[in-house]
């Protein structure tokens, strides 16, 4: 390494150390639990992680997606509310819905608000790592994506069956007519 590389290496990691923020860091997840299917329960979990050194404060959040006259609300909730998050823990709500037909729906990112200090008056604005669409598959699609494709499997058995069976008929009837290459 040449003497200018050190240099700015050493001045990065000063910086970086000199603006390293102590305090809460949310990390906020917005995960599907399973594939969407008309008329099937769709489980929905929102799950927020304090990576930080201290705890957070007012935390609090609002989905939007699945409010519309698309999804038929189950269990759960769409919003959470917490007032304080430990370091190095974790929270989650769930939300159960059913959707009512199938098709392409856009997913926005749920937005978190939360404060890293007791004492700070400012909200940290952070949004979910998430979908941005989602494919809800209809029910038959869903059936002929999962079924046991029972007539195929019959053909290849027979087809299988047919490939061994012909070779070992041939080899038993020279068996028992032939010997040495000679005809009984």
């Amino acid at each position: 390494m040449n003497f200018k590389t050190v240099i700015s290496l050493f001045l990065v990691l000063f910086v970086s150390f000199v603006y390293c923020e102590n305090g809460a860091e949310l990390l906020f997840h917005k995960k599907i639990v399973e594939g969407p299917v008309v008329g099937k329960e769709l489980p929905i979990q929102f799950i927020i992680y304090n990576v930080g050194s201290e705890p957070a404060y007012d935390i609090s959040f609002i989905d939007n997606d699945f409010s519309n006259a698309e999804f038929e609300f189950i269990s759960g909730s769409s919003e959470g509310k917490w007032e304080t998050l430990a370091p190095n823990s974790q929270v989650q709500t769930n939300l159960t819905v059913i959707p009512k037909k199938s098709g392409i729906y856009s997913l926005t990112s749920t937005v978190l608000n939360y404060r890293k200090t007791q004492t700070s008056s400012e909200f940290t604005v952070s949004s979910a790592a998430s979908y941005s669409g989602m494919y809800v598959e209809s029910q038959a699609d869903y059936e002929k994506r999962t079924s046991l494709l029972i007539k195929e499997w019959i053909t290849f058995f027979v087809l299988c069956a047919g490939a061994i069976a012909l070779p070992y008929s041939i080899s038993t009837y020279y068996k028992k007519n032939y010997e040495n290459g000679i005809k009984k």
